[in-house]
């Protein structure tokens, strides 16, 4: 009996242990009204085929409590891994629940204000810099920001995704 309580308890840590460590969902929408989330708008497409290259702006919300910093991961789904499109970082202000982070444009090391380079893209034809708008030439590639919300030793208290849309 001992032996089955033992077994009780500590399935019952692991799982308080792992609902603790869930992170919450973030609500995600553009704040630009170019973009839709279906395709891909020629003012977010790169240099390379056309476009301005110029990032959505996005309303992020329900930001948990604790969170210090926002960091986007922007990624083509079929091309390279999560943040291959460039990532960034933005300092959220103690006790903010939502924030808007401001369109900014891709191929290019100058970033607004508050806003921070974590790592470049990964397109070597393509013109250097932080951020890539979706570049795919019209593959029909899929486009997304997943944005993670960090508290100050790193962890992720919370996470969402945005479909940018096709290109």
């Amino acid at each position: 009996m001992k032996y089955l309580l033992r077994i009780a308890a500590i399935v019952g840590f692991l799982v308080a242990m792992a609902g603790a460590a869930q992170a919450e969902a973030l609500k995600l929408s553009f704040a630009s009204a170019e973009w839709t989330g279906k395709s891909v708008p020629k003012i977010g497409i790169c240099l390379l085929h056309g476009g301005d290259g110029i990032s959505p702006a996005i309303t992020v919300a329900a930001i948990p409590a604790g969170a210090e910093k926002l960091i986007l991961k922007f990624s083509d789904r079929d091309w390279q891994g999560e943040g291959a499109h460039g990532v960034v970082g933005l300092t959220v202000s103690s006790g903010s629940t939502s924030v808007t982070v401001p369109a900014f444009k891709g191929e290019t090391d100058a970033l607004p204000l508050g806003i921070t380079k974590i790592s470049s893209h990964l397109c070597a034809p393509c013109a250097g810099g932080v951020y890539l708008g979706p570049c795919s030439g019209g593959s029909g590639h899929r486009y997304q920001v997943t944005v993670y919300a960090k508290d100050a030793s790193g962890h992720t208290l919370g996470e969402g995704t945005l479909a940018l849309g096709k290109y």
